[in-house]
């Protein structure tokens, strides 16, 4: 792996091991190359897992900043979520269209048009078309089909993950399914991006373009605990605590900062 692949996987405690092995090394670079090629337009960003009875914190945060660095090298992003997540996108600065069960995918694809779909730490339904956490419990009734929308095959897509549940997760399907004790998703993507914690896995995307650019894309330690302590207070909970908790995945404010120090030495790296 490179280095920022390395980085973005450490402290890695869910098995991915295996499905790193079947990854290219610098997978972030190669996402961030396909988007930078792309026509500008719209992008649909979704995100928005369910747990302990409303959405967790990882993956918004890393949606919410990407949306920014999209913004800034031309594109028009789209926030994309439910009525569990929906509190912690109010009064951002992006459009934000809520998905329940009864949403039209063909018609919010021919309202916007996307020229990418993104997803960052979203259910992806398994084999049977039910939606499940890492623990195999059935969350479907608690997870509208926004994954619908990556079944469009002419559409660029990029899935990030950590756990093998999750929208992208599919390209990899028969791997996960020996390597994991988990029900993967079957939901593919062009681009997968999987990471320890899925919010990092957005970092490390971030990071790529960054370079890639030649501009700083990565938000600082301030700006992340900023909108996380803003999604908590809004009743974001750790999928891993299981309650509102200044954390992500069971990783604590500190371990966000190491990631994030790291890759901002990266981007420092590449552009002096």
């Amino acid at each position: 792996m490179s280095v920022i692949e390395q980085i973005i996987c450490k402290h890695q405690h869910r098995g991915l091991a295996t499905l790193l092995l079947e990854m290219p090394s610098a997978y972030c670079r190669l996402a961030a190359e396909a988007i930078s090629e792309l026509p500008r337009g719209h992008v649909l960003l979704t995100t928005g897992f369910y747990c302990f009875g409303g959405g967790e914190t990882d993956g918004p945060v890393g949606t919410y900043f990407l949306c920014q660095a999209l913004q800034k090298i031309g594109f028009s992003p789209v926030i994309v979520s439910d009525s569990y997540s929906k509190a912690f996108f109010e009064g951002v600065e992006f459009p934000v269209e809520m998905y329940d069960w009864q949403t039209d995918t063909k018609s919010l694809l021919q309202k916007y048009h996307p020229v990418m779909l993104l997803s960052v730490e979203r259910c992806g339904r398994a084999s049977d078309g039910k939606y499940y956490t890492m623990n195999k419990t059935d969350i479907s009734e608690f997870t509208p089909p926004i994954d619908a929308l990556f079944l469009q095959p002419d559409v660029l897509s990029i899935g990030i993950g950590d756990g093998g549940n999750e929208i992208g997760m599919g390209k990899y399907y028969d791997v996960l399914k020996e390597a994991l004790f988990i029900i993967p998703s079957v939901v593919s993507c062009d681009y997968l991006i999987p990471a320890t914690v899925s919010n990092w896995g957005a970092y490390g995307l971030l990071t790529a373009l960054s370079i890639h650019n030649k501009t700083n894309l990565l938000p600082s330690y301030l700006e992340v605990s900023k909108y996380l302590h803003f999604i908590v207070d809004q009743g974001a909970s750790d999928g891993i605590k299981g309650k509102a908790n200044y954390s992500v995945d069971g990783f604590d404010l500190q371990t966000e900062k190491e990631i994030l120090l790291l890759l901002m030495q990266e981007i420092e790296s590449a552009l002096t």
